[in-house]
């Protein structure tokens, strides 16, 4: 029996299955869903309309247990999930059980060689779904709606693109942990654009009042490729014209009645809690090891630990290096090696993004350390706020600070579930080792045997 007593912050959570070793492939074939928190003080009630400090109204309402089948009523709050998919002609779910589709390697595989045989690296599908349906449309009124957007992909990150909607207004008011500490002017200050790594979360107002009535697609200008930051269509290739550049499409209509939402510019936000300071600063490595046996191929994803500059890859049956206290605040540096973006998700405990610095990465060596005369970085102005999602960028440290309030054992790991399958995924335990929880593995449970029993 499992108990959820649900005292986190009012925000947009999900869920999806965590089967260790195969989480790709059950979430794939559609278990997730969003867990919607309300209510707290710092829920929809704490936000404020600035002019007078009364309660604000955000657009609604929500889709709500017991509503009707199909939906009676309009809603302007909606979730949408994001997710990208591959069919078979019969209409099922494709999706590759051999390596040969990443990189053409037939093998020999395990135990003969490093290579998993059922493992690629990374899958992009070639059709966009959202809620669950290929090429969906909405008609939406000359209003304002409220999305809770998640990129439910496996490896895909998203770049959404409103660009292409006459006079549309988008604003970001929060992430995956809550509310923002000011709304965010997407269309004035990032082009109409939203960056979302798999995992990520985004709350967003989408203003169409001005938006003349038509047709109009919501458009997505991420790579079909792995991600390293970057303009798009300078520094990696849009995604298909044909299909996974489109999103979904709205048909705007004239509004059946006045707008009484607060406008999102005048939204005066909770204040976003300050943290402790930390008391420990963990350094953290995100590495891609390398076939041994073929040249320039991929075996395996690992996070690991960083002492003195040098990196130590480990596993997920190793033992647990990180164990802060109950009550404690750190800091996690997230030191990414490889050529790639990792979505960084921490179980448990939300946390705030400090900065990110460019390091440099000996290979050779098998070392890291910061580059000579860089200095950190700005966030983005989507990232101040609670987070539990946040992007690694490559050739830089990452660096979130975070309270672990609740005893127990947990895991931390990329969101590309490909790599999180293999193995870029670790425990970690808040407080002492409690009755249940895995310790050290047992003689004979550890080593590439048992590792790979679960990545193929």
């Amino acid at each position: 029996m499992f108990e959820y007593p649900n005292v986190k912050r009012a925000a947009t959570h999900w869920y999806h299955d965590h089967t260790l070793g195969m989480t790709r492939l059950n979430v794939y074939a559609g278990p997730a869903g969003f867990y919607l928190l309300r209510g707290g003080p710092e829920g929809d009630d704490a936000v404020l309309d600035a002019r007078s400090g009364a309660g604000a109204i955000l657009p609604g309402p929500a889709p709500r247990e017991g509503d009707a089948f199909p939906p009676n009523k309009t809603y302007f709050e909606i979730p949408v999930a994001i997710q990208d998919r591959s069919f078979n002609s019969d209409g099922s779910l494709f999706y590759p059980d051999s390596r040969t589709f990443f990189d053409g390697v037939a093998g020999p595989y395990i135990p003969e060689t490093d290579i998993a045989p059922a493992w690629n690296p990374e899958f992009f599908g070639n059709a966009i779904m959202v809620n669950g349906n290929t090429w969906p449309f909405q008609v939406v009124e000359q209003r304002r709606y409220r999305y809770r957007v998640l990129n439910g992909c496996n490896s895909r990150f998203l770049i959404l693109d409103f660009g292409a909607i006459d006079r549309v207004d988008v604003w970001q008011i929060g992430s995956e942990g809550g509310f923002l500490a000011a709304p965010v002017h997407l269309s004035a200050t990032a082009g109409n654009r939203l960056l979302l790594a798999p995992a990520e979360r985004a709350d967003l107002i989408v203003d169409f009042t001005g938006v003349p009535p038509g047709s109009y697609v919501l458009g997505n200008v991420g790579p079909d490729e792995p991600f390293g930051g970057g303009i798009p269509g300078v520094d990696f290739p849009l995604a298909d014209p044909a299909s996974t550049c489109s999103i979904m499409r709205f048909d705007v209509v004239p509004a059946t009645g006045p707008e009484p939402s607060t406008p999102p510019e005048l939204l005066a936000l909770p204040a976003v809690a300050t943290l402790p300071g930390p008391t420990v600063t963990r350094e953290l490595a995100l590495i891609e090891l390398m076939s041994e046996y073929f040249d320039e191929v991929p075996a395996e994803a690992r996070i690991g630990t960083i002492a003195n500059g040098i990196l130590t890859p480990l596993r997920w049956e190793d033992a647990v290096t990180e164990n802060p206290a109950v009550g404690a605040t750190e800091i996690w540096e997230y030191f990414n090696t490889t050529e790639d973006a990792h979505p960084m998700h921490i179980h448990e405990a939300s946390f705030q993004v400090v900065n990110r610095q460019n390091i440099t990465v000996d290979s050779e060596q098998g070392s890291v350390a910061l580059s000579p005369g860089s200095v950190p970085q700005q966030l983005e102005p989507g990232e101040r706020g609670w987070k539990d999602t946040v992007i690694a960028y490559p050739g830089q440290v990452t660096r979130v600070q975070l309270t672990f309030a609740t005893a127990g054992q947990y895991v931390h790991h990329c969101h590309i579930v490909e790599h999180e399958d293999n193995e870029m995924m670790r425990p970690y335990r808040i407080g002492p080792v409690q009755p249940g929880q895995p310790g050290a593995w047992p003689a004979g449970g550890s080593g590439r045997g048992a590792a790979l029993a679960y990545s193929s």
